[in-house]
């Protein structure tokens, strides 16, 4: 009987040294075999290491606490790592470099004493360590985060630097720091966002539109001050104008006035138009009629317009007045002379009809200044 007793307890101590000799020393693991024979282990005694050729998904079940570091890095393959039980690491805790990792799940994690570092996940995009209260080292985060959730964190003893490239502000972590979470050096900063919250994109746009905006004013007030420089020519243009327009006729009413004093009229003073003017030609003066001896005296009209003169025509011995026919056979007349009745230089003389009752007007003398193909008019005229 005692003999049994010896052998069952002897057995249990064999089981119980070969359950703790799986959870303690330096533990990998590369595919999920390796994370189910540790499903008897709640506590890791030592370094557990999710090696770089772990694929899929790795499930680290009822484990609760691991005294050593805790290390998932440089994996190509590795999509997710759950392990829901884990409250505490001693060491610290490193996932870096994994190409492939979409998820990391460490819900109930709530110490960590000694770093948390969490970089160079490409396709990390979210990270939930909302049972996390504290962190005696440092805390390093880098990545395209989208979504950081840290609600429970209440302290962080070391140096704290997030970077994030993601559209991800940093207004989360900053509202950690002004509770006094981070106990030493916080650093947030945001390659997209930077402290403005606005992307690269958006940083671009606003400066492209700045500028555009001061080169329309530019172009605004250049337009302005070229209209104001021409309409100012233009008042000084019409002034000048009006200006050369008064003096001239300024002029002409003087001119005027003295040719109205001296009455002299004016000749052109260059000597081609004295000879423009000289070379017209004109009609030859007929010589003046002989004078007609009447009485010791000149009759008061020219011969040719006497009636009956005949003294040219008729012998010496003929008598006149006992002539019946003096006045009834026509007699020769020679034409009128330009000395006798002065005629106009034209090539048709036509006689105005008799009127009457016509008004008369008053006499003007004519302004007799150089003929330039131009109209005579009166000097008195308006």
């Amino acid at each position: 009987m005692l003999s049994s007793s010896f052998l069952c307890l002897s057995l249990a101590a064999l089981v119980a040294a070969s359950s703790d000799s799986r959870c303690a020393g330096d533990i990998t693991i590369s595919t999920q075999s390796d994370a189910d024979a540790l499903s008897n282990c709640d506590t890791i005694y030592g370094p557990l290491t999710i090696t770089s050729s772990a694929r899929g998904a790795i499930s680290l079940p009822n484990i609760e606490g691991i005294k050593g570091p805790l290390t998932i890095k440089d994996t190509q393959n590795l999509n997710a790592v759950t392990a829901k039980d884990l409250e505490s690491v001693s060491g610290t805790v490193t996932v870096t470099g994994n190409k492939a990792l979409t998820s990391l799940e460490f819900n109930d994690l709530g110490t960590v004493d000694g770093e948390l570092k969490v970089q160079d996940n490409d396709n990390l995009k979210e990270l939930k360590l909302d049972g996390l209260e504290t962190v005696n080292r440092g805390l390093k985060l880098s990545g395209d985060f989208t979504s950081l959730s840290f609600s429970n964190l209440e302290n962080v003893h070391g140096e704290s630097n997030i970077q994030n490239s993601g559209n991800l502000s940093c207004s989360v972590l900053d509202r950690l720091r002004d509770q006094g979470a981070f106990q030493g050096s916080y650093s947030c900063s945001n390659s997209k966002s930077g402290s403005s919250g606005l992307s690269a994109g958006a940083k671009a746009g606003i400066a492209i539109g700045v500028i555009l905006g001061v080169l329309l004013i530019v172009l605004l007030v250049w337009m302005c001050a070229r209209r104001q420089r021409r309409q100012r020519r233009a008042q000084k243009e019409a002034i000048d104008n009006i200006a050369a327009a008064g003096a001239a006729r300024t002029i002409v009413d003087e001119e005027k006035a003295e040719h109205r004093v001296s009455g002299t009229p004016s000749l052109p003073e260059d000597s081609s138009q004295m000879q423009a003017v000289n070379s017209i030609p004109r009609k030859p003066l007929s010589p003046p009629p002989l004078e007609t001896e009447a009485g010791g005296g000149s009759t008061s009209l020219p011969s040719a317009l006497v009636v009956g003169d005949q003294r040219a025509s008729m012998g010496a011995g003929t008598n006149a007045q006992s002539d019946p026919s003096l006045f009834l056979r026509p007699m020769p007349r020679r034409q009128p002379s330009e000395s006798d009745v002065p005629m106009l230089d034209s090539g048709d003389v036509h006689e105005a009809p008799v009127q009457s009752a016509r008004e008369q007007d008053a006499p003007y003398e004519l302004d007799a200044g150089p003929v330039r193909g131009t109209h005579q008019q009166a000097i008195h005229h308006d």
